[in-house]
């Protein structure tokens, strides 16, 4: 790693630790706590947002599948980058207590320990699939509502610093991820309108 790789790690998961970021940083990270709310916001969305807001739907679940399932993991299959809190010691790993259903986590108390370094060669640090999704998703529903869009990028933003906060990420590992993330979003929203266009003009 890079002296500005570790210089920065340090600053964001130790010296710049807080009380309150402790919870907060878990809790964006832990998308499958929010996933009640997302299924609720997805179909009010659909059933009162319409034909735009269902095609914008469509949109973020093309963009999550290529970005999770397609981008993120070939990426991390060949790069094979380990975590900080897998290569190092002294990283924090910071964590949601464990609880079921996975919502209750965002009640428990976080759970916060040094790493312990398990001598892996290989691992799964890049590209953050958290940051990759939820860039693709911002820059979608930028696309489609410019105000919702800024503010989802806010959010995209700090999930990203999140994967560092908890030790799971490096500082590195974020820019390009970003950059995955907005793309994949673009070429979505642009083949989709490019299809829908020739469709219509067909029917």
């Amino acid at each position: 790693m890079t002296a500005w790789d570790l210089g920065l790690l340090h600053q964001i998961n130790t010296a710049g630790s807080h009380p309150a970021l402790d919870w907060l940083m878990p809790a964006l990270s832990a998308i499958e706590a929010w996933l009640p709310a997302i299924i609720l916001a997805v179909l009010l969305t659909a059933w009162r947002g319409g034909k735009q807001a269902r095609l914008m739907l469509f949109c973020l679940a093309i963009a999550i599948a290529i970005g999770d399932a397609v981008i993120s993991n070939t990426l991390k299959k060949t790069v094979g980058r380990v975590r900080p809190r897998d290569a190092m010691e002294g990283v924090i790993v910071r964590d949601l207590g464990n609880a079921s259903p996975a919502f209750m986590r965002l009640f428990e108390k976080p759970v916060i320990k040094a790493s312990e370094p398990r001598g892996e060669t290989h691992g799964k640090s890049f590209p953050s699939s958290h940051t990759v999704n939820m860039f693709a998703v911002a820059t979608v529903i930028a696309c489609f509502y410019r105000g919702a869009g800024l503010a989802m990028y806010l959010l995209a933003a700090a999930v990203a610093y999140s994967r560092i906060y908890c030790g799971a990420h490096w500082p590195s590992d974020i820019p390009p991820s970003m950059a995955l993330g907005v793309l994949t979003g673009l070429g979505v929203v642009s083949a989709t309108k490019r299809f829908m266009s020739r469709w219509n003009a067909r029917v």
